[in-house]
């Protein structure tokens, strides 16, 4: 799905027939998306410009919810600063770049009204906004560039704005069919039409390569020392007919359509070959197709690399209570020697006679041991066989007491360990960005990612969000409820949850808490009980297992220890079912379908 020379300069002209707008406010919901909010031409205007090196785009949006929009960064207060109630008159596309120049007037106090440009560079992992004045010159810019090189461009206040560099490549409109006949026979002998076309031309996406060469006769993957030289001319007319399309906007939307009806690409320019199994639809406004299909791909990217980020930072926490474990119980293993420090103090006091005063070292014979071997005791030459005894045995008593905390700090220990596994396993089973945030939201309010400690229930109630479980139907009629992440765990099984509701948890497995509650004059069927084993199973860290036990009994069974950490209960009077996940049946319930 390109957003190519012939889409940018397409979506500005569509976009011109909004103007002009006063721009009013100015956000940034992420760090690489800025929104550009006014009213203009009887209609409110909610423009995005993303910047995003996958998903970069600008487009109208027809909603914004303002109740999560972060503090914004330092160029969005620039932006404020410069675009605050001006009018944005004018959008104009570079020929064949990825390129737009936003044109905005602007009141000064000292000249009037004047212009300032805002240059939108849609070019991958360099996509940037330059905010330039009337002269063109550099005011600032969301990506500041030091060149490297001399050919490099430099992007910094002060100076005048230039095109990016185009590698040596040509605009299409600008090769005669001599120069191209030439550059195809100082081709490599492997080289394909496609790397023929990126590497001579800019402004071109793999899009429209399909559409040329499939138009000449041949494919993108052709081999160019494959084509004969009478067959120079169809590829370079081919070229050329869609220069002069892009030159002259003799644009014509296009839409593929998958099975399902759903868009799955786009283009400024008619598509002729579409792949198979999808069908062309000629759309009004190549910049609403846009929207809808870089939105839903760019919302997935972006949960995954959230989910990603945040299971990062989990198992850092992770590896750092790990560490403290593996240090305990080396710990531990010291503190073991205390049963060796009593029987040498026992021995001395025993044989202490025998031993030459001013002695460093003795060896007796250890009557504890089966086999009656002598063991080696150091002495300290300066005290007395009993002395030496009242030393050893004070050491044991200080290791006996040293072993019960150290026992008690491995408990501590684990039971955090145990925690975070529990709270990675919900930002694994999370499915949107929602999950994802009551996830974070839980690790940042634990002292656990800071302290290592334990925090109390109630310290989370008072800071927990009321968002609602996930909530699902049975066949039956019935309700299933899961938790979200174990604040919300706690939430639905001790608040929501009615004594006489089922309550089911993947047995000795961190996973999700899973409510049934039966509809009224319904028996609860074996069926519903099913769906809500397959809940927990799936939300939990079986997902992918086999045969996973399900503890599950009434609402009214289940305890919470004082000061247990979240999600953390006892339970009784329980049964257990071995669930293998069904996924034919999770998705009649309503979870996602893989891929």
């Amino acid at each position: 799905m390109p957003m190519d020379a012939p889409a940018v300069a397409l979506i500005s002209k569509e976009l011109n027939h909004y103007l002009p707008v006063r721009i009013d406010q100015i956000y940034q919901p992420f760090s690489d998306e800025i929104l550009f909010c006014g009213y203009g031409s009887g209609s409110d205007f909610k423009l995005l410009i993303s910047l995003n090196a996958s998903f970069g785009r600008f487009h109208l949006i027809s909603e914004l919810s303002k109740e999560n929009l972060p503090v914004p960064g330092s160029f969005c207060h620039l932006l404020r600063k410069y675009f605050s109630s001006s009018k944005l008159i004018a959008i104009e596309a570079v020929p064949f770049e990825r390129i737009s120049k936003f044109t905005f007037e602007v009141y000064n106090e000292t000249s009037g009204i004047t212009k300032r440009y805002l240059l939108v560079e849609l070019t991958a992992k360099s996509s940037n906004l330059v905010v330039c004045d009337d002269n063109l010159i550099i005011i600032d810019a969301w990506r500041r560039v030091a060149p490297r090189k001399p050919e490099e461009r430099e992007i910094s206040a002060g100076i005048k704005y230039e095109l990016p560099t185009t590698g040596g490549r040509w605009r299409p409109v600008t090769v005669t069919e001599e120069q191209f006949k030439a550059l195809f026979d100082q081709l490599p002998p492997e080289v394909t039409l496609e790397r023929f076309f990126l590497k001579h031309w800019y402004g071109l996406s793999a899009l429209s390569i399909n559409e040329i060469t499939r138009s000449a006769g041949f494919t993108p993957t052709t081999v160019c020392k494959n084509i004969l030289e009478q067959d120079y001319s169809k590829m370079f007319n081919a070229l050329n007919a869609w220069s002069q399309a892009v030159a002259q906007s003799d644009f014509n939307p296009t839409c593929l359509m998958d099975e399902s009806g759903k868009a799955t690409d786009c283009s400024a320019l008619p598509i002729h070959f579409p792949p198979a199994q999808s069908r062309i639809q000629p759309i009004a406004e190549l910049q609403q197709a846009i929207a809808a299909i870089y939105h839903e791909r760019h919302v997935a990217s972006r949960f995954k690399e959230a989910k990603l980020n945040l299971i990062k930072k989990i198992n850092i926490h992770s590896e750092k209570i790990h560490t403290k474990l593996v240090k305990q119980e080396a710990e531990a293993n010291t503190a073991d020697r205390g049963d060796s420090l009593r029987i040498a103090g026992e021995l001395l006091t025993t044989y202490g006679f025998q031993i030459p005063k001013g002695s460093s070292k003795t060896s007796l014979v250890n009557h504890y041991d089966p086999e009656a071997k002598e063991i080696e005791i150091i002495l300290n030459p300066a005290l007395s066989p009993h002395a030496n005894a009242q030393v050893y045995f004070k050491k044991y008593q200080k290791a006996k007491k040293g072993q019960i905390a150290i026992a008690l700090q491995i408990a501590k220990t684990k039971e955090v360990f145990d925690y975070l596994e529990s709270i990675e396993v919900m930002a694994q089973n999370a499915v949107n960005m929602s999950d994802l945030q009551l996830v974070s939201e839980e690790l940042d309010q634990n002292d656990t990612a800071k302290k290592f400690k334990t925090p109390a229930v109630k310290k989370f109630a008072k800071k927990e969000k009321p968002v609602e479980p996930r909530q699902f139907k049975t066949p039956a009629g019935h309700t299933i409820l899961v938790g979200r992440n174990n604040i919300q765990n706690d939430r639905l099984t001790f608040k929501i949850a009615d004594p006489g509701d089922w309550w089911f948890h993947t047995q000795k497995i961190p996973g999700s808490h899973v409510i049934l509650r039966p509809q009224p004059g319904i028996p609860v069927d074996d069926e519903s009980l099913n769906y809500a084993c397959q809940l927990a199973t799936y939300f939990s860290k079986g997902r992918q297992s086999t045969k996973v036990p399900v503890d599950y009994t009434q609402r009214k069974n289940v305890k919470k220890p004082p000061a247990a950490k979240p999600g953390f209960v006892i339970y009784d009077f329980f049964k257990t079912a071995i669930i293998t996940p069904d996924l034919d049946l999770l998705i009649s319930l309503g979870i996602p379908k893989p891929g």
